[in-house]
């Protein structure tokens, strides 16, 4: 296909349409994942098609400790912002709450931002 330019407008829901032939031609469907690279001085926007599947990801298992059990509500959101999904959650209360997390990560490189997204609470 090579290099194709096209116009796109935002909808009102700030999302674009890349075109059919596009998409069918670079084998993008529903539920694949990108990479989005933002270079604000000079207002680029890049998108990258990931072509791996929740089979092939990751699953990360992180430990937190937590001082009071409404810190979990940051912690789960520090995940979803990062365009994460918890797969599951345990939590014992002792001194701290102690949850264990396990988080779907698409490859090694973003387990790896997330585990530095959360260390803050892993190195309590």
């Amino acid at each position: 296909m090579g290099n194709v330019k096209f116009l796109a407008k935002i909808d009102s829901k700030g999302r674009i349409t890349i075109p059919q032939h596009v998409r069918e031609s670079l084998g993008i469907g529903l539920g694949i994942y990108f990479e989005v690279v933002v270079n604000s001085e000079r207002k680029e926007i890049i998108l990258k098609p990931l072509f791996k599947t929740r089979v092939e990801g990751v699953t990360v298992e992180t430990k937190v400790k937590l001082k009071e059990i409404k810190d979990l509500q940051d912690v789960i959101r520090t995940c979803v912002d990062g365009g994460y999904d918890v797969i599951s959650l345990s939590c014992v209360y002792g001194e701290t709450y102690e949850c264990v997390l396990n988080i779907y990560a698409i490859d090694d490189v973003q387990a790896g931002k997330l585990l530095k997204l959360l260390s803050k609470w892993s190195n309590y």
